[in-house]
C-alpha cells in the first residue's frame, strides 16, 4: 500500500475508534455521547415513545435507551458524531456492537420478566450530528436497524 493509502487507512481507523488514547473514553467523547443521547431521547419523546431506561448495563453490553411505544419495547443504540467527523454515525454500529446490545437486551428482558410471547421487541439506531456549539443538527432514527432471529434472542 502506498504512503498516502496507509495514511488514509489510519485516519479512517482512528475516526471509527470510539475510545481515546489508551482505550479509555476521554472527557470530550463522554460529553459528546451524553449530548447525543439526550437529543435522541428528546426525539423519541416527540415521536410518542416513553423512555423506560437510559444507559442500561448488563450482559457485557450497554443499551443507550430502552423505550416503549405501541406495545413494543425498543432497544436504541445512539451514535453521535461532531461536524468535523466524516463518517455517518449510523455506519459505526458494527456487528460486534450489535451482539453486545443484544446480550444486554436479553438480560433486560430476563430481569423484567419479558418474553417474546408477551411483548414484541425491536432494535433501533439513532444517529446524531452535533455542530461546533454542541447543538444537534441532525437526528436520524432508523427503526429495525438490526434484527435478531428468535433463536438468538432466547
Amino acid at each position: 500500500m502506498s504512503a498516502p493509502g496507509r495514511f488514509l487507512a489510519t485516519v479512517i481507523r482512528l475516526l471509527r475508534e470510539p475510545f481515546g488514547a489508551g482505550g479509555r473514553k476521554d472527557a470530550r467523547h463522554i460529553q459528546v455521547g451524553k449530548l447525543g443521547e439526550q437529543a435522541a431521547a428528546d426525539h423519541l419523546v416527540r415521536q410518542g415513545y416513553r423512555i423506560l431506561e437510559r444507559n442500561f448495563n448488563a450482559g457485557g453490553g450497554e443499551i443507550d435507551i430502552v423505550a416503549f411505544r405501541n406495545g413494543t419495547v425498543v432497544f436504541v443504540e445512539v451514535r453521535t458524531r461532531t461536524s468535523n467527523t466524516l463518517i455517518d454515525p449510523l455506519r459505526t454500529v458494527t456487528r460486534r456492537k450489535q451482539r453486545y446490545v443484544i446480550k444486554a437486551a436479553q438480560t433486560y428482558c430476563t430481569l423484567h420478566g419479558l418474553n417474546s410471547e408477551q411483548v414484541s421487541t425491536r432494535f433501533d439506531a439513532i444517529g446524531v450530528a452535533l455542530d461546533e456549539a454542541n447543538r444537534a443538527t441532525s437526528v436520524k432514527h432508523v427503526e429495525n436497524a438490526f434484527q435478531v432471529t428468535h433463536k438468538k434472542f432466547q
